[in-house]
């Protein structure tokens, strides 16, 4: 193996939104013992180079679900932005529909003012309707939302979706069982972009020849690294292209069943900082294999 890439949201973070110690310290051994490393996120680039650089990690970033492609120098290497087209018929349907939205740039992610009293009143709507329905666990999601850093609070999202930003990525929230397999089922099936999920509450629209799989061919193939010689680790349903596409792929042990299916391994879950127990688990053995073969 030659190149480590991990997922953020529910696998490389815990659920207070961190890198671990532990895992900071298995990835900055890995890359001591000469591994690049690389974060494949739906998160922008600069959230997810800040949460690193907190733990004094500087990987190589696939933002935006694949949209975008950064070198550890910061270097951006690959755009893969949505048509401005696409961009704005994603913002008149779910205008329509009255969806909480917000839409990102490789820097940026741009939500309406009043984001948080959205959010709450949709939790609220979706709670009369469904009585089954977590209310704590749908507070922490909403605040899980507005924590992504890089927040810019704009009164008229229409506005800033102008043809000279590049976007990366639209994303809408509704804890309303049924508005949200509307919403996935509607962009499933348009032909401009690729609707994938991230979160169970969530989905998002990127370009439809953006995925992380694809970044991650094109980082790979920048760093003169082949796809099998790449460990991958993810949780979620926008992890599976890349996942099944390279010689290892991990699920750490909170994924979903359908990431699990396409791995050779599951490791422990992100608050047990499964990162961590995997690459310390497998180094020896990259090692071992390296010196009987080199």
């Amino acid at each position: 193996m030659k190149l480590i890439v991990s997922d953020m949201d529910g696998t490389l973070l815990n659920s207070n939104n961190k890198i671990s110690a532990e895992n900071a310290a298995a990835l900055l051994l890995a890359q001591d013992k000469g591994y690049e490393i690389a974060i494949a996120t739906g998160r922008t680039y600069n959230n997810a180079a800040q949460l690193c650089r907190e733990v004094g990690l500087r990987p190589h970033i696939i933002s935006n679900h694949g949209s975008f492609v950064y070198t550890k120098e910061g270097k951006l290497l690959r755009t893969t932005a949505m048509e401005h087209s696409d961009v704005q018929h994603v913002l008149d349907w779910l205008d329509k529909g009255e969806y909480f939205y917000d839409v990102c740039t490789g820097e940026h992610t741009y939500m309406p003012s009043n984001a948080r009293e959205l959010m709450l009143l949709d939790l609220e709507r979706a709670s009369r309707k469904d009585a089954s329905i977590d209310l704590p666990k749908g507070r922490r999601s909403i605040e899980w939302l507005l924590s992504m850093g890089n927040v810019q609070f704009v009164d008229n999202m229409r506005s800033i979706a102008t043809k000279d930003r590049a976007f990366g990525n639209i994303a809408a929230m509704t804890f309303d069982k049924q508005r949200l397999q509307a919403g996935r089922d509607y962009f499933r099936q348009y032909p401009g972009v690729t609707m994938t999920v991230a979160a169970d509450d969530l989905f998002e629209m990127i370009d439809a020849r953006a995925s992380k799989g694809n970044a991650l061919e094109y980082l790979a193939d920048y760093l003169q690294i082949s796809m099998w010689d790449i460990m991958a680790i993810g949780d979620h349903y926008n992890d599976i292209s890349m996942l099944e596409r390279v010689g290892f792929g991990v699920a750490i042990g909170n994924a979903k069943e359908a990431v699990k299916d396409v791995c050779q391994h599951v490791s422990l879950t992100n608050d047990r900082h499964g990162v961590a127990h995997i690459v310390k688990e497998m180094l020896p053995r990259w090692e071992k294999y390296s010196s009987c073969n080199g």
